[in-house]
Formats: C-alpha cells, sequence, structure tokens
C-alpha cells in the first residue's frame, strides 16, 4: 500500500511547507491539495484562505526533495487544457519529475459564480474534461498538435519542454461516477475514489476491472486509490464521543447506526485502522490518500499512525 497526504489542513504557507516537509520525511509517496478558491468555512463568510492550487505546488517543489506533487483534484473548468498542460509540464520540470496529474470535473457552483466561470450541466462538465484528457495526452507527447474538438481548437501548438516523466505525469480521474468512471478506465493511468464506504468498495472495484477488460487495459499500470479521514483515538470514551458526534451531524434521513460507522469509516484505535488498510487492500486499494484528524487525547495522532500502523 502506498500513502499520499493531504496538506490542505492547514491554510497559511508557512504551516503547508512544514506539514509537507514532515510527511515527506515520514515516507509518503506524495502531497495532495484540493483546487478550490474559496473555502468551506463553516459561518458560510469563504473567508477561509485558499492559495491557488498550482502555484502552491509550485513552490513546494523547491521546498521537497523527492515527494511527488498533485490534487485531489484539479478542477478541469477552471483552466484551458492546452495551458494546464503546459503548467504541468513546467511544475515536472521544477520538481524533477514528480508533478502529477488528477483531475475532476468540477462540481462548486458558488465557487464557479464567484470567479466567473460559466457553470454548465453535469453531463457539459464531464463532456470537456473527457476532450481535454485528448488535449493533455497529445500535448505532452507530440512534437506539434492540431486539434479541433467541440470545445477548443489548436493550431500547431508545441508544447515545450515536455514533461520529464515518459510518457507524461501520471494522470488520474477523481470520481465515483458511472461515465466517469468509465472514462478514467479508457484513458487516464488511475482513478481515485473519494469517500466511499468500506462496504461499498468492492462494488466500485469490480465496476473498474471489467471496464479496464473491456478497454484492454493491464490491471498492474492502473492505479486505484481511496482518499478518507482517518480518526485515531486512545480511549473507548473518545471513540464513543467521536461516534455519537458523526450521527448528530448527519441528516435526520440518512442517521448511519454505530456500527455502521466503525465498519465503514477509518475510525478506531491503532489496531482498528490497521486492520481497515488492510481490508482496503485486499479490496484491491493500491494507494491511499488521507488526512488524519486531531485528537483530543492523543498528542500526535500521525506520528502515531505513522510508527504503528502503517
Amino acid at each position: 500500500m502506498k500513502f499520499g497526504y493531504y496538506v490542505r489542513t492547514e491554510h497559511i504557507y508557512p504551516k503547508i511547507k512544514e506539514l509537507t516537509q514532515r510527511v515527506e520525511g515520514m515516507g509518503f509517496e506524495s502531497v495532495h491539495v484540493n483546487d478550490h478558491l474559496i473555502g468551506f468555512d463553516e459561518k458560510q463568510e469563504k473567508k477561509e484562505p485558499y492559495l491557488e492550487a498550482l502555484m502552491l505546488m509550485s513552490a513546494l517543489a523547491i521546498e521537497t526533495k523527492k515527494i511527488k506533487l498533485g490534487h485531489i483534484v484539479l478542477c478541469n473548468s477552471f483552466r484551458n487544457p492546452a495551458y494546464l498542460a503546459k503548467m504541468i509540464s513546467t511544475l515536472d520540470h521544477i520538481s524533477n519529475g514528480r508533478a502529477l496529474l488528477w483531475l475532476g470535473a468540477g462540481w462548486y457552483e458558488e465557487e464557479y459564480k464567484a470567479y466567473g466561470y460559466p457553470f454548465p450541466d453535469g453531463k457539459r462538465r464531464v463532456d470537456e474534461l473527457e476532450e481535454s484528457l485528448t488535449i493533455y495526452k497529445k500535448l505532452f507527447t507530440e512534437e506539434s498538435t492540431d486539434f479541433k474538438g467541440e470545445f477548443w481548437s489548436l493550431e500547431n501548438n508545441r508544447n515545450y519542454p515536455k514533461p520529464v516523466q515518459k510518457p507524461h505525469p501520471q494522470i488520474v480521474l477523481g470520481t465515483t461516477g458511472k461515465r466517469m468512471t468509465e472514462i478514467a478506465c479508457r484513458e487516464a493511468d488511475g482513478i481515485n475514489l473519494p469517500y466511499v464506504k468500506i462496504d461499498d468498495l468492492p462494488k466500485n472495484i469490480t465496476t473498474i476491472k471489467k471496464h479496464l477488460s473491456k478497454y484492454n487495459r493491464d490491471p498492474e499500470n492502473f492505479e486505484i486509490s481511496y482518499f478518507g479521514i482517518i480518526n485515531i483515538v486512545k480511549d473507548q470514551e473518545e471513540l464513543d464521543k467521536l461516534v455519537q458526534t458523526i450521527i448528530e451531524r448527519a441528516p435526520e434521513d440518512k442517521k448511519p447506526s454505530k456500527e455502521e460507522i466503525l465498519r465503514n469509516q477509518l475510525i478506531g484505535f491503532p489496531e482498528d485502522i490497521k486492520v481497515k488498510i488492510n481490508t482496503l487492500e485486499n479490496i484491491g486499494i493500491d494507494k491511499m490518500v488521507i488526512i488524519v484528524r486531531e485528537s483530543e487525547t492523543i498528542e500526535d495522532p500521525l506520528k502515531l499512525l505513522v510508527d504503528k500502523v502503517i
């Protein structure tokens, strides 16, 4: 099992840099931030600091030596795909071959409106992503590209220098959607499954494997990753309190039982978390991108996770 870490739990650059360097030293394979322009603060004032995702990774490329640099995930709507190909190529050179290209079709309508982007329906956003994938791969590999699609037209595009990584940085789609899952299996190097219940993962992975077979893709060369939050607790009182909080915050018509929470979420004592990670690996997960929540009773839950679990 490989591990990536989501470092946007911090919001100001010195703290993000510190966390990134720390997880690199702990042996994590990659760091990730989401690609949002406004936050999700509880007061809905949207004043949470959100540094631009690609500029942030360019800075972290200089502050690190070996950890891969990615997102979870880049919003395809925010950047012309030819320009994003140039940005990722540049990041790959700055980092000496450590850039990742993890993508999604976008969803946060309020954010689109705040920054003046049109917010088309879901089908159109996925259509645009599908066409963009063709553009990314062409610009990463072709000497010169002419392209005429439904959404973009390119004339004699010369994307130089090409990325350090050959044929290109890893392309992963973040999705659990039916159509995007098939697109990922046909066109990408992997798929990231965000916040899926452990009970539901076997179905997701069966679908992925069917699509890979349909398109004659080698499963060994296709990475299935999972994005989730880990809550390590020290005692039963903290565990009960955490589970009760989750139940209380759930919508009235979707209240989970304690048993369902403990079965489907990465919550528990270190030995419980280790069992669940082993379960995910046995199901077919190749990599986990994680957040480790702070604890009321454990001084450094991230260190505990690394020392005792992974």
